[in-house]
């Protein structure tokens, strides 16, 4: 029996000169979507789908004929899709949902079914649980819930060893499950069978990787470089913050289960074994919870010798102490990725964070002081915050001394304590699901805060960040202009053209501009013309724009780079990075060196400045 483990597109295509958008829904604990203007539907950002592939390879192992596609990590057309499908002419079709793709999948789960056909939807969104929902979807056969890989091959087996199609409760046995039975009236009812408990991890098989595009799973936190393996080492959370998914609706609980650390690092060789990967991330739900695991992963490393791979992991500052850290950086951790969400201690207590906001602080400035690289998280529009704590958090936010922060806004997703919180509250309505989409769009208000002022925060937060560095670190810093002068005077004189690319926040790149123009180098700035208000009037600079991709790609810009090159002759470029190391930015450099040959130079937010 043919099965296919789907993770299937999710995008939109600009149209007229409006963006369109890249979703990001399996394997993320918070599913959204980012601005899309062409070019590559692969972003910087993409997790592994780990119940997905792992469900895949436990099928296989059962003597299933399964297989796993992903068309996010393939920036597969819908088209390419579907086609796929029918070459492939499954017997059964796992689709991964969740509540901002809902109405997108469905739309495929009608296209996709066929009589004999049976599609099993499973994912994180609150109606999957609500019968009303699988008895109005009748495209859809079964529904699983929450964390599915033992249930979906139960389920599997139950179809292939031909229950009798008519007989009662034929699935009863098999949790976390709703499907349409007949009831004694021979009227159709929908089952929702119990849950059951989750396995063991180590009972589970390691996840299917061979035929998904190992290339493409990254998270850039800190400035790990990609190829990139993701890792599981743990799944749960005992703790209970009220806006927190996975906790509430993928392990019904606050259950905490780990693997054996020795299993992990096989897993781990064997696929270093395979691809050149040049670092990895640890997606846990949180690494820390359990400070002997986390050693005896660290140590379960050094006794490989697996310590010359960077890794990053999610953490809870007030379960990190100096000798973990210390413990953890020997066995190659580059960047820990910290849960701050506010700087407000009222609104930590009221979201049930169970942390104080001076262990953050604290942890933050210690793991820095130990030359491992930060990440921050901020959420804005939680039940009890006001512009004030806002602020703060803004304001905190910009003075500790992360390489790299996330703002978002708080969604509260159906299932959540959150969402049940803002729907008594009358801040929410449900519905129109396309809209629960934090990463800059707000989809409910509170009583402090607009759905406008939240949106507009995002952007505050970003821009207040980015212009104190920039100014710190580069335009108010007499070592950055004279380390840049000196590279500058060395290649060639002053007066020639200097090309500077719109690649990263136009802050970074409008003090860059005005840095080389005070230098004494005439500016000339390539950029997609959606920053042209921006940058309008930096320094001076002469614009050069372009619309016809979204991202920066040779083939499309190779005219226009060389009419620069041959217009105005620039001696060289400067590549504002967003991240430490330059990662994601093959393509850039390619564009760059059409335009002006080998002198190149990366400069990061840090004011760091790379050769190319």
């Amino acid at each position: 029996m043919k099965v296919l483990f789907c993770n299937p597109p999710w995008h939109r295509q600009p149209e007229k000169g409006e963006p369109g958008f890249r979703g990001i829904r399996a394997g993320s604990r918070w599913p959204h979507t980012t601005p899309y203007h062409g070019g590559d539907l692969v972003g910087n950002y993409l997790p592994f789908p780990f119940f997905l592939a792992t469900a895949c390879a436990l099928a296989a192992r059962e003597g299933f004929d399964a297989r796993a596609r992903d068309s996010v990590a393939l920036g597969e057309s819908y088209a390419a899709f579907f086609a796929a499908v029918e070459d492939i002419a499954p017997d059964v079709l796992v689709l991964e949902t969740a509540t901002p793709s809902i109405e997108n999948d469905l739309t495929i789960a009608r296209q996709l079914a066929r009589p004999g056909r049976y599609l099993v939807l499973t994912g994180v969104h609150g109606e999957l649980e609500q019968p009303g929902f699988l008895r109005r979807e009748q495209a859809i056969d079964f529904i699983l819930i929450g964390e599915y890989e033992r249930s979906c091959v139960n389920l599997l087996h139950a179809i292939r060893d031909g229950q009798p199609q008519a007989a009662r409760g034929r699935f009863n046995h098999i949790g976390h499950l709703l499907y349409r039975d007949c009831g004694e009236d021979g009227q159709e009812r929908i089952v929702k069978t119990p849950d059951v408990a989750l396995p063991p991890l180590d009972e589970l098989p390691w996840p299917e990787r061979d035929r998904l595009p190992a290339e493409h799973y990254f998270d850039q936190a800190g400035g790990l470089e990609r190829p990139q393996l993701q890792i599981l080492t743990s799944r749960g959370c005992p703790y209970g913050c009220i806006f927190c998914v996975w906790p509430q609706m993928v392990y019904k609980g606050h259950s905490y289960r780990r693997r054996d650390p020795k299993d992990v690092v096989d897993e781990i060789e064997a696929n270093l074994a395979k691809v050149a990967y040049r670092s990895f991330y640890v997606d846990d739900d949180t690494f820390n919870i359990d400070r002997r695991h986390v050693l005896a992963f660290a140590r379960e490393l050094q006794a490989r010798g697996i310590t010359d791979l960077p890794w990053g992991a999610m953490c809870r500052a007030d379960h990190m102490d100096e000798e973990v850290l210390t413990e953890l950086k020997t066995a190659g951790l580059h960047t820990v990725k910290y849960g701050v969400e506010s700087a407000d201690q009222a609104v930590l207590d009221a979201i049930d964070k169970r942390i104080r906001i001076e262990q953050v602080i604290e942890q933050v400035e210690l793991t820095k002081a130990l030359g491992i690289r930060v990440h921050l998280t901020f959420t804005f529009g939680h039940p009890s915050d006001t512009a004030e704590s806002i602020e703060k958090t803004i304001a905190l936010a910009t003075r500790l001394p992360a390489d790299s922060v996330q703002f978002s806004i708080a969604t509260p997703f159906p299932g959540t304590k959150m969402y049940d919180h803002f729907v008594a509250k009358g801040w929410l309505k449900p519905g129109d699901w396309e809209r629960f989409d934090g990463a800059g769009k707000a989809v409910a208000r509170t009583d402090s805060l607009t759905q406008d002022q939240l949106e507009a925060y995002v952007r505050r937060g970003y821009r207040d960040r980015l212009v104190a560095r920039a100014r710190e670190r580069i335009l108010e810093s007499d070592a950055f202009r004279a380390a840049l002068r000196e590279r500058m005077t060395q290649a060639f004189p002053a007066g020639s053209a200097v090309l500077v690319l719109q690649s990263a926040p136009a802050e970074l790149t409008r003090a860059l501009a005005q840095v080389v123009t005070e230098t004494g180098y005439r500016v000339h700035l390539l950029a997609h013309r959606r920053f042209a208000d921006e940058l309008d009037g930096a320094a001076s600079a002469q614009l050069h724009l372009f619309d016809n991709t979204g991202d920066f790609r040779l083939e499309p810009l190779r005219e226009l780079a060389q009419g620069v090159r041959d217009a105005h002759r620039p001696v060289g470029a400067l590549i504002p990075f967003n991240n430490a190391l330059g990662t994601g930015y093959e393509h850039v450099i390619e564009v760059a060196r059409a335009a002006v040959g080998d002198w190149i130079i990366g400069v990061t937010m840090d004011g760091t400045m790379r050769p190319l």
